[in-house]
């Protein structure tokens, strides 16, 4: 049987950091593909590219060749796929939930934007950073960390949509943003591999940059 990540569902993860400016998008897209390649090779099903739109990653070779092999889709997209293992190109929030639910026992590379950090989704869900093989630690504090767990098992289900779910956020995470402890994005990033959907923690983003 094969073991899954316990709360994305994942058998492996991927991805490649935005870190460097001069790193052209064919260089970090390559990575990404080469790795996704294999994994496809070990789980017997073409790997398909998850993209924001479909004008995304047009003119990257190793993408059109994935969209080729498997397909191509987007949050918008009508055509509907088979689960698989997933190539997601500089994805937001709600790219990212796509490729999760579409690479759901399977594996999912991701080529990161800084527009939409994933450090700490990366660090929750033991990515391989495809820069130099390692797996990220989280930089949110412990008790930073245990606040925010708990922010998730009090309101993280219904995506802090009620009164009561946003008041606990502002009381027991607005002193940490606005100590500069813990930055919005990364809250986003973190909830996100806790299997926090798409709206939730873009919800979670805006109500802490409100109190930063």
């Amino acid at each position: 049987m094969v073991e899954l990540h316990p709360s994305t569902y994942l058998r492996a993860a991927a991805w490649v950091p935005d870190d460097d400016p001069e790193r052209p998008w064919e260089d970090a897209a390559d990575l990404a593909a080469e790795w996704i390649w294999e994994r496809s090779k070990a789980e017997g099903v073409a790997p398909l590219l998850v993209t924001n739109t479909f004008q995304n990653g047009v003119g990257i070779g190793c993408l059109e060749a994935i969209a080729r092999r498997g397909g191509q889709t987007t949050p918008q997209g009508k055509q509907r796929f088979d689960r698989g293992p997933v190539l997601a190109y500089v994805p937001d929030e709600r790219t990212l939930k796509l490729a999760l639910d579409l690479a759901r026992g399977y594996s999912l590379a991701v080529v990161e934007t800084v527009s939409f950090p994933l450090a700490e989704w990366a660090a929750g869900v033991e990515a391989i950073n495809l820069l130099d093989g390692s797996t990220n630690t989280s930089s949110i504090p412990d008790d930073v960390k245990a606040d925010l767990d708990h922010a998730v098992s009090f309101g993280g289900n219904n995506g802090w949509t009620g009164p009561h779910e946003k008041q606990h956020v502002r009381t027991h995470l607005g002193h940490h943003v606005q100590s500069g402890r813990l930055a919005p994005e990364q809250a986003a990033s973190y909830v996100m591999s806790q299997g926090i959907s798409d709206r939730g923690a873009k919800r979670l983003r805006l109500l802490l940059e409100k109190l930063a």
